[in-house]
């Protein structure tokens, strides 16, 4: 279904786990799904940019270390799927000046 509405296959990948398991950092992703952190960090911030992760800073211990980046998935994936559809079919009648 991601796929076929033309997400790269990290994208898809990304969408589906998050889809699986609900707060996810780029360690777990790169660690699972066997992807290198550089390809996994930039289908990460095209998601987020796109509007359909939402990323949050969380510390795991209170006052010490580094914050870590949280994954979230802001819609269902079906619903994702769809608005990236009518976003592509948006594009092409601008392009195209298709009128009425």
């Amino acid at each position: 279904m991601l796929r076929d509405a033309k997400f790269t296959r990290n994208q898809a990948k990304i969408l589906a786990m998050l889809d699986q398991i609900s707060d996810v950092g780029l360690t777990e992703i790169t660690l699972y799904l066997g992807m290198s952190s550089s390809r996994a960090s930039e289908s990460l911030k095209s998601l987020v940019r796109d509007g359909y992760l939402i990323s949050m800073d969380v510390k795991y211990v209170i006052g010490k270390g580094r914050s870590r980046k949280i994954y979230r998935l802001r819609m269902p994936v079906n619903e994702i799927a769809e608005d990236y559809r009518s976003r592509i079919a948006v594009m092409i009648s601008f392009d195209h000046m298709i009128e009425p």
